[in-house]
C-alpha cells in the first residue's frame, strides 16, 4: 500500500510541477523516464540538479521518492522534511516520511509543543498572515487620519488590529527563527561512526545507521556534535550527514 502511495505521489508531483518553470521540461521528462524504468539513483540526481533553479514542495517530494526507491533513507527523509516545510499539511509527504522513519528503525528527536504548533503552517503562510494583519492596521490608521470622527467613539477599531499586527509579526519572528535555525541532520551513509570527540582518533561511541535523525549542537572543524532521539550524544563527521539547513 505504501509503495503504491510512493508511486502515485511521484506521478502527482510530476503533473503539478511540470509547468512550473523552475527547471527545463527536458530535465523533468528525463528524470521521470529514469524513475519509470527503475533507475532511481539517476532520477534523484536529475531532481537534485533541478533544485539549483529553485525548489517547490512537489520537486522535493519527487526527490524524496527517488532517493527512497534507491535505498537512500537519509537523503529521502531530508527531502521529505524540506517538502513539508513548504507544504506542511500534505498527507502524502507526511505518510512517506513516516514510512521512511519506520524503515530506518530510529527514533527522531522530540519536538516541543511550540515547534509542533509553528510548523503547522509554512514560513510563507506565516508571512502572509503577518502582512495581512499589518496592512489592515495601517489601512485603519490611514482611514482615521482621513475621517477622525469615524473612530472617535470606536477606539477598539484601532487597538484590536494593532494587537493583531503585533501578534502576527511576533509569530512570524518565532516561525522564522524555528525555520532558519533548525539544526536537524540525517545520516546519509550505511553506518556512520559517532565518536567521543571531534577527532578521527577519538574513540568510537556508537554507530548510527542510514536515516538516523539527529539534532546538531555544535561544530568543530569537520565534526558535528550531535544527539539522537534516544539521547545518545557524540561527534560525527559532517560528510556522513545531510543538514536540513546547510
Amino acid at each position: 500500500m505504501i509503495r503504491l502511495r510512493l508511486q502515485l505521489g511521484l506521478l502527482a508531483g510530476i503533473h503539478l510541477f511540470g509547468g512550473s518553470g523552475l527547471a527545463s521540461e527536458t530535465q523533468f521528462e528525463k528524470a521521470n523516464r529514469l524513475y519509470a524504468t527503475g533507475q532511481f539513483a539517476e532520477a534523484a540526481g536529475l531532481y537534485r540538479s533541478a533544485t539549483t533553479n529553485g525548489v517547490s514542495a512537489n520537486l522535493l517530494f519527487n526527490l524524496g521518492n527517488a532517493h527512497f526507491k534507491s535505498g537512500q533513507l537519509g537523503w529521502a527523509m531530508a527531502a521529505y522534511h524540506r517538502s513539508l516545510r513548504l507544504d506542511p499539511r500534505n498527507p502524502e509527504t507526511a505518510a512517506n516520511l513516516r514510512f521512511a522513519r519506520e524503515q530506518s528503525n530510529t527514533q527522531p528527536p522530540q519536538l516541543t509543543m511550540r515547534q509542533r504548533w509553528l510548523r503547522r503552517l509554512s514560513i510563507g503562510e506565516w508571512t502572509t498572515i503577518a502582512s495581512a494583519a499589518v496592512t489592515l492596521w495601517l489601512l485603519l490608521l490611514t482611514t482615521r487620519q482621513l475621517k477622525p470622527g469615524l473612530f472617535a467613539t470606536r477606539p477598539l477599531w484601532i487597538r484590536l488590529p494593532a494587537v493583531g499586527a503585533v501578534a502576527g509579526v511576533s509569530l512570524l519572528a518565532l516561525a522564522a527563527a524555528d525555520h532558519f535555525l533548525d539544526r536537524r541532520a540525517f545520516v546519509i551513509t550505511p553506518m556512520a561512526v559517532v565518536r567521543n570527540g571531534p577527532l578521527e582518533e577519538s574513540p568510537e561511541s556508537f554507530k548510527a545507521p542510514d536515516g538516523t535523525e539527529l539534532r546538531v549542537h555544535d561544530r568543530k572543524g569537520g565534526f558535528l556534535e550531535i544527539e539522537t532521539g534516544l539521547g545518545q550524544k557524540g561527534w560525527i563527521h559532517s560528510g556522513n550527514v545531510e543538514l536540513l539547513n546547510p
